[in-house]
C-alpha cells in the first residue's frame, strides 16, 4: 500500500501507516517538522501540498491534516467566518471543467491558510487514490460532508463524523472531524470505538461492551502495576494495559490524585486529574500554561506523588474544599516526554528544534492511536 500523507507532520498518521505496512511519503513544510521525520525514519517527499500533483495510479491512499488555527476554536475564528466561502469553493470542484486555482481559493476565503483546507480535494479529485483519510478539528466537519458529496459523484463511498480520542484507547478527550472515503467497491464507515467515552459532568459512568478510557496516570506509568509500552514491536504508539469492559478506571491513589494538569491560562482552562484523560493539548502561544499544578487539601494525605522535579508539596490546612495552593509554587509544565505519550507517541520519539516547536509538533499531529484505528478500519 503506498500512500502520501499532505501536512504530514511529525508522522502522526504515518507512524500506524507504517505498523500497518504501508509506504507512506510526506509532504510537509515546516523544517523542525522535517528534521523530526528524518530523525525518525519517516519520508518527506515534499515541502509544499500546492505543489504536489501525483498521477492516477501513483498512490493507493491519501491522508491529510490541514492546518486548523483558522477553524480552531483556540485561534482566530477567520476560517469559521469564511465557512461559506469554502463550501462554495467546495462546489466549484463539483461542477466539472476548469477548477478553481489555489488563488483564486486563498482570494475567495481571504485567507491563505484557510484555503490550504481543500487542497487534499483537488488532489483525490487529480490522482484518484483507493481511499482517503482526512481530519480537521470539529468546525470543519460540514467542508467534509460538502467534499463528500463531491467524492460520491466521482465514484467514491464516503463517511464523514466526529470521533473522540479517548475512545480509542488515547489518554486524552480530544475531538476531531474525519473524512473517510473508498472505490473498491465496499461501503466505507468509521471506526467502531473501542474504548469507553468520557462524561465530564459523570466521570465514573462507563459505556457497556467497550473498555474504560484510559487515564493520564495509566498511560504514564504513575502507578507500579501499569507500564508505559511504546516499542516499535507494538505498533510505536502507546497501549496502555487492558482493562474489562465493565471495570472502572483503576484506582489511583489520593497521592497522584491531588496533581492537576491544567491546559491553557483562560479563567474555564481545562483541569484534569491524574486518574482522568487529559483534555485536548494545544500548544504554541499557550506553550508554557499546560502545567501540572498541585491541590492541596486537608482531607489528603500531604505526601503527595510528584511528576518530575516538581517541588515537595506545602502543607495547607483549614481548607473544607479543594483549593489552588498558588502561593507554594507547586507547579511545574509539562514535559515533552509527558505530552508525547498523552498523544500516543512513543516516549522517546526524536522530535527536533526548540521546545516550542517540539511541542508543537506534538500538539498539532493526529495521535497515532487513533490514525491507527482510522487506517485499520481502511485496510
Amino acid at each position: 500500500m503506498k500512500a502520501l500523507d499532505l501536512f504530514a507532520g511529525a508522522g502522526g498518521w504515518d507512524i500506524p501507516a507504517h505498523a500497518l505496512g504501508w509506504d507512506a511519503d510526506g509532504v510537509e513544510i515546516m523544517p523542525e517538522a522535517r528534521a523530526t521525520r528524518a530523525a525518525a525514519g519517516l519520508k518527506t517527499v515534499a515541502d509544499d501540498v500546492r505543489d504536489v500533483d501525483p498521477v492516477p495510479g501513483e498512490y493507493d491512499a491519501l491522508i491529510a491534516s490541514p492546518p486548523c488555527q483558522t477553524f480552531s476554536a483556540a485561534g482566530s475564528g477567520t476560517g469559521r467566518r469564511a465557512l461559506d466561502a469554502v463550501l462554495h469553493g467546495v462546489r466549484l470542484f463539483g461542477q466539472g471543467g476548469v477548477r478553481p486555482t489555489y488563488a483564486e481559493l486563498a482570494a475567495l476565503t481571504g485567507d491563505e491558510r484557510t484555503a490550504l483546507v481543500l487542497e487534499p480535494l483537488r488532489v483525490a479529485l487529480a490522482s484518484r487514490p483507493v481511499f482517503i483519510a482526512w481530519e480537521q478539528v470539529p468546525p470543519v466537519l460540514p467542508v467534509w460532508e460538502a467534499c463528500a458529496e463531491v467524492l460520491c459523484a466521482a465514484g467514491y463511498a464516503v463517511a464523514t463524523g466526529n470521533l473522540s480520542a479517548e475512545q480509542y484507547g488515547v489518554p486524552q478527550t480530544r475531538k476531531r472531524a474525519f473524512l473517510l472515503a473508498r472505490r473498491d467497491g465496499q461501503p466505507a464507515a468509521l471506526p467502531t470505538p473501542t474504548h469507553s467515552r468520557y462524561y465530564s459532568r459523570t466521570p465514573d459512568r462507563l459505556d457497556g461492551e467497550v473498555l474504560p478510557w484510559v487515564s493520564m496516570a495509566e498511560a504514564l506509568g504513575w502507578q507500579s502495576d501499569l507500564a508505559v509500552r511504546s516499542s516499535v514491536g507494538d505498533g510505536g504508539y502507546n497501549k496502555p494495559r487492558d482493562r474489562p469492559g465493565h471495570a472502572p478506571s483503576p484506582t489511583v491513589t489520593s497521592k497522584s490524585r491531588s496533581w492537576v494538569l491544567r491546559n491553557g491560562n483562560q479563567a474555564k482552562a481545562c483541569e484534569r486529574t491524574t486518574d482522568q484523560p487529559a483534555g485536548t493539548l494545544f500548544f504554541g502561544a499557550r506553550l508554557n500554561a499546560v502545567e501540572w499544578h498541585l491541590r492541596v487539601t486537608n482531607d489528603r494525605p500531604n505526601t503527595a506523588h510528584r511528576p518530575g522535579t516538581a517541588p515537595a508539596p506545602t502543607l495547607a490546612f483549614g481548607k473544607s474544599r479543594p483549593e489552588w495552593d498558588g502561593a507554594a509554587g507547586e507547579k511545574r509544565p509539562l514535559a515533552i516526554e509527558e505530552a508525547l505519550v498523552l498523544q500516543t507517541f512513543p516516549a522517546d520519539f526524536p522530535l527536533q528544534g526548540s521546545r516550542t516547536k517540539q511541542f508543537l509538533q506534538v500538539g498539532n499531529a493526529v495521535p497515532p492511536g487513533l490514525g491507527a484505528a482510522v487506517l485499520r478500519q481502511l485496510r
